[in-house]
């Protein structure tokens, strides 16, 4: 589990519900027992009352709010977008529920972390359940909010989920076009690739570090691209000396292009100088597979001076 996200505290403002207008028997119902917080009752005497007026924005606010304490997620989202479309009356309600669910799963991550802290798994794992659901709520109450889609991901990576945290931040890079949300996508798919590097399964690395390569709006000279082209020669290079070993005879050599050509670029402009003198180790492999004997020579050469 993670425990890498950063708990923002937002002040939450009470909200006060009042009924407005007329509305048919069934949504006076319907909000009476919302006042109640019998959540099941008015969204069932709600709905009854929205098909006889769907044009009652304040039965619409009612209907979301009561669906989303429910659970009924992709429904509260409908009847919200439902009440904006009508008027903005309530959109400083929507919103401030919007900040009690954040608020909400904030709090539970945080308690997350504490569990962690004490080596308390199963509370740690409840805790960040609960901050799911309370994240994926705010998510349906504003869908535009890029910091319910962070969290989520967040969350779901603090949960061992790595998959579907790379769900959420492929679409939060894509919504946001930023760095940041682009290199949360590159995080989790290297830390894969570095995960099949363990098991040697060199020709799945190679892929997955190409992917974060492709990564959009991820800079060339973030760590994570630059550790990746690294990561994506040795993979190649680790395939190239496998089929060597077994056939002389073999392709070997076009997987000690594909390793030069994701090497050579770091010789021209290497922002992580820790990973310089990997590179030229690793190239004085690659040239000399390749039979380039001359680069060979200067690659250990500037190896060697790196060193001192």
């Amino acid at each position: 589990m993670r425990t890498g996200f950063l708990f923002l505290s937002i002040l939450l403002v009470g909200a006060t519900v009042y009924f407005s207008g007329c509305s048919s028997a069934e949504s006076t119902t319907g909000k009476l027992a919302f006042t109640q917080q019998d959540y099941a009752k008015a969204e069932s005497e709600l709905k009854k009352g929205l098909a006889i007026d769907g044009t009652d924005d304040e039965a619409w606010y009612m209907l979301g709010y009561s669906q989303v304490e429910l659970g009924k997620f992709d429904e509260a989202a409908k009847s919200f977008e439902k009440c904006k479309s009508l008027s903005s009356n309530y959109s400083d309600k929507i919103t401030q529920l919007w900040v009690e669910k954040f608020n909400m799963g904030a709090k539970e991550f945080k308690n997350g972390i504490d569990y962690e802290n004490k080596k308390d798994k199963a509370g740690a794992k409840a805790a960040y359940e609960n901050a799911l659901k309370a994240f994926t709520a705010s998510n349906v109450i504003l869908p535009d909010s890029l910091k319910s889609l962070s969290a989520i991901g967040e969350t779901y990576l603090a949960l061992g989920q790595p998959e579907k945290a790379l769900e959420i931040f492929n679409d939060l890079a894509s919504k946001s076009k930023s760095k940041e949300s682009a290199e949360k996508v590159a995080r989790i798919v290297f830390e894969t690739g570095m995960g099949m590097m363990q098991m040697n399964n060199f020709e799945s690395a190679a892929k997955t570090f190409e992917r974060v390569l492709s990564v959009p709006y991820l800079p060339k000279d973030d760590v994570y691209y630059e550790t990746s082209a690294y990561n994506a020669g040795l993979a190649h290079a680790k395939i190239g000396e496998g089929m060597r070993s077994k056939d002389e005879n073999s392709e070997y050599r076009a997987e000690f292009e594909k390793a030069k050509g994701y090497l050579e670029p770091l010789t021209v402009s290497l922002k992580e100088k820790s990973l310089e003198p990997k590179v030229y180790e690793l190239l004085v492999s690659v040239y000399a597979n390749l039979g380039m004997t001359e680069e060979a020579q200067n690659a250990l050469k500037k190896k060697d001076e790196l060193k001192k």
